[in-house]
């Protein structure tokens, strides 16, 4: 069982292998900012980012709220949309100025196990910013009971 890591270029690579099609229709990479009371109830839009491999099996959805000083709590759930559980998720929380431009970047281990087909809950204390994109970077998925 291999261990991914994800990268732009990982996918610019396959992208080019594939006959340079575009990976997926879209992650969701959901953003939200503290100091919007708005973020709360639904996440905001910024900028689309480069899809990640994991985009193509993981959704985030997510809320941010008022954390430690200097921090932001992340709460929400990793969905697994792939018929495998995984394991060992690392989840990407980029922090983004006004402009769109990343300001911070901190990986976040998921200490549960993802369900295929189903999704592991999150809470985290990220530095604070004015809004944010996470993206699942890398994962483990667990062979099925039996073997293959």
């Amino acid at each position: 069982m291999a261990r991914i890591h994800r990268s732009v270029i990982t996918v610019a690579i396959m992208t080019a292998a594939l006959g340079g099609t575009a990976l997926g229709t879209g992650g969701i990479a959901r953003a939200g900012s503290a100091d919007d009371p708005t973020t709360f109830e639904k996440n905001a839009a910024v900028p689309k980012q480069d899809d990640t491999i994991g985009d193509l099996y993981f959704h985030v959805v997510w809320t941010a709220d008022v954390g430690r000083p200097g921090m932001t709590r992340l709460t929400g759930y990793v969905y697994n949309d792939y018929g495998e559980a995984a394991k060992d998720v690392e989840l990407q929380v980029t922090g983004v100025d006004a402009a769109g431009r990343p300001v911070s970047r901190v990986i976040q281990p998921i200490t549960d196990t993802v369900p295929a087909r189903g999704r592991s809950y999150f809470d985290l204390q990220v530095p604070s910013s004015p809004s944010y994109q996470l993206n699942v970077m890398s994962f483990d998925f667990m062979e099925p009971q039996g073997g293959k």
